[in-house]
Order: structure tokens, then sequence, then C-alpha cells
């Protein structure tokens, strides 16, 4: 009887089917309730403490993130500005109006916040990286940003306020180029910008011309000459390393001058069409295909370099692979494309077509003033990399 009774006092006891706990369960509860209560309070601190840490390591970040977003859009700024004007003073400008205008963690930065350097960087293989050095001849600018304060964390640790200083840097390179310059020597182009080509001889060829003699002084072909000199001359005058090829094309295609740093013989082959201008008809896409093979010359390109197309036309193609598909095929080997119109009887859509297939820009040219302007802009446009 004791033995039952015992019993029924360890177990829970049903009353109209509702369960009670007897006096040790509920001694047992009270015990662990206490003991949670005490953990809650000694852990509490410490999840305080690790997630003021993960919210400060964030703000840290997004701290550096935002100085990186604000310098590498000041450098490329400068750097583009370098690459068009060559002027470092205005390069200088160019860096100091983007950063007042992208703060980070709402603090304004100047020039004052951070170095500026100007000099050369340069990289002999494709997985090598930029090297750069302060220089005289400049192909590049340095940014390094690093604001005027420290910043202060959100929050402190271990009671103690804690700041840091962001530093980022970024190098805007005007990088090595290999580019292909294609032209056209179509018949039309014997003619004067501001003559309509047609079967009879150019308003300025002497008695007896025909196809074959010494290009007419006025002809667009010399216009075309001027103005590929000038953009050589700046390039000759530019402190990075460009390689240029020529070739030309009127029913069919020709490389005259593979991928060199030696402009002299460009200038020769243009000079050598002027004194035998054999005219034809108006073959732009073989023209394409011409100059994007010698971008692809195993021997002489350089895989490291950005690849550059020009191709200039004065006319409406009228034989051949045609322009557009042609361009495709270039564009998709990573070539950039670039375009050239010269006379009211050029076909200013397609090729503005071609520049859009080959990701580059179209410029149109009624005169030989406009042409060396245009081929000017294109020199000042080619591509600048933020390499570090």
């Amino acid at each position: 009887m004791l033995a039952n009774i015992d019993a029924n006092s360890a177990c829970n006891e049903s009353q109209g089917g509702r369960f009670t706990l007897n006096v040790v369960d509920k001694a047992r509860l009270r015990s662990r309730s206490g003991t949670t209560v005490v953990m809650l309070v000694i852990l509490l601190p410490v999840m305080l403490a690790v997630a003021a840490y993960c919210i400060n390591v964030v703000y840290m970040e997004m701290a550096r993130t935002e100085l990186q977003i604000s310098t590498d859009l000041a450098t490329r700024a400068a750097g583009r500005v370098l690459a068009v004007t060559g002027d470092k003073a205005e390069a200088i400008e160019a860096a100091e109006r983007l950063l007042e205008a992208n703060p980070y963690l709402d603090r304004t930065l100047s020039i004052g916040d951070a170095d500026i350097i100007f000099g050369k960087s340069n990289r002999t293989e494709e997985n090598r990286r930029y090297e750069f050095t302060p220089d005289k001849k400049v192909n590049s600018v340095s940014l390094r940003a690093f604001g005027a304060d420290d910043v202060p964390m959100l929050f402190p640790t271990m009671g103690v306020p804690i700041e840091f200083r962001p530093i980022k840097q970024a190098v805007a390179t005007q990088v090595e180029l290999d580019i292909a310059i294609v032209l056209d020597r179509s018949g039309s182009m014997a003619f004067s910008h501001d003559e309509v080509a047609k079967n009879g001889s150019p308003s300025s060829a002497p008695p007896g011309w025909k196809m074959g003699h010494a290009v007419p002084e006025n002809a667009r072909w010399l216009d075309t000459v001027a103005a590929v000199n000038g953009f050589l001359d700046i390039m000759e005058d530019s402190s990075h390393d460009e390689r240029v090829s020529l070739s030309t094309y009127s029913d069919k295609s020709k490389a005259d001058v593979k991928l060199t740093g030696d402009y002299t013989e460009i200038r020769a082959a243009m000079n050598a069409h002027s004194t035998k201008f054999k005219g034809g008809a108006t073959n732009i896409g073989s023209g394409i295909l011409e100059g994007g093979a010698t971008l692809g010359d195993k021997k002489l390109a350089r895989s490291w370099a950005s690849r550059v197309l020009i191709v200039m036309s004065d006319g409406i193609h009228n034989t051949g692979i045609e322009p557009i598909p042609a361009a495709q095929q270039v564009a998709n080997e990573k070539i950039m494309i670039f375009t050239v119109t010269f006379s009211d009887e050029a076909n200013v859509q397609e090729m503005e077509k071609v520049a859009v297939s080959g990701g580059g820009q179209h410029f149109h040219a009624k005169d030989s003033q406009q042409l060396t302007e245009a081929f000017r802009k294109i020199a000042k446009s080619l591509p600048t990399l933020i390499t570090f």
C-alpha cells in the first residue's frame, strides 16, 4: 500500500483530463528557468558585441567600395582628358570635378585629399599586369585617394571609439593599340569632295588624264592621305605604343602595309597610290575583312593590345561581301570599328550601322577640313583602361 502511494506521488495525477505537476517537477522547472536567465544575461553582451563588430565590418567595406568608385571615376576622367588634350592641368581639374561629384560616406573629396601622379604603364605579355612608374613620357594617370579625416566606426569596440581611413588607388592607362586603317581607293576618290563622280574625268584632272595616272590635285584621295598623315602624327607624338597597318580597297582589297611601328611605310604606300591611281568599284566589305586580317596576324599582332579598325568610304558599296556582315565578323574577334564617310555621295546610314556593329563611332565629313578633324577625333577617342 505504501509503495503504491509513493508511485502515485511520483507521477502526474489526472483530474478531469488535466495534468498537474508535482512539487519536484516544479522545482526543476524553476531551476532551469533561472539558468536560462543567467545564460542570457551572460551571452547578451557577447551577442551585441558580435553584432556591432559585423556592422562595423560592413560599414568599413561600404566606405572602401564608395571610395574606390570615386577614385575610379576621377582617374578615368583624368586619363580621358589627358588623352584628348595632352594637358596635365586639365586632367587634374577633371579629376577634381569627379571627386567632388562622387563623395563617399557623404564626405566630399578633393585633389588635396589625394595624390595624382603622371607616368607610364607597360606590359609585355597578355597575362601580366600593367606596371606603373612615374615618367615624363606620359600614358597613364595614377590617383590615390585617402580623405582628409579619419572615419569613426558606428559602434565602439570594448567601449573604445575606433577610427579608420580607407585608402584606394586607380591607374588609367592609354593601352597599347593595334590599329588597322582601311581606305577607299575606288574611282570616285579621284574626284573632288564637291563634285559628283561620273564616267568622265575629274574637273581638276589635266588633259588626257585616265585611271592609272597620278591622282588629280583636288582628289578626295589626296584629302584622305592628308587626314591619315595627321592621324599618324598624333600617334607618333603619343607616349604609348601603337602599331598601324594600311589596307585599301576598290574591286578587291589589299593589305598594303602590315602592322608596323614605322609609319613611313604607310605614308610611302599611300603616296604610291597617289602616283598611280587605278580606281575601280567599291568593295567595302572586302576592305573591312582585309583590315581585320592584319589585326589577326599571329607574327605581328600583340595578344594583349586593344584592336581598332578604321574604315573610310566616299561612296556606296557595289560589289563583293556586304559591309555589315563583314563588320559583324570582324567585331566577333573583339575588334572595335570606327567608320568615316566623305562627301555627299557616301552611304552614311550603312556606315553608321557598320560602326554600331563594331562598338565604335561614325564620323561624316563634307570637306577636307572635316575629314582631318574626323581622324583627329578618332585618334583622341581610342581606348583608355583602368589598369590598377
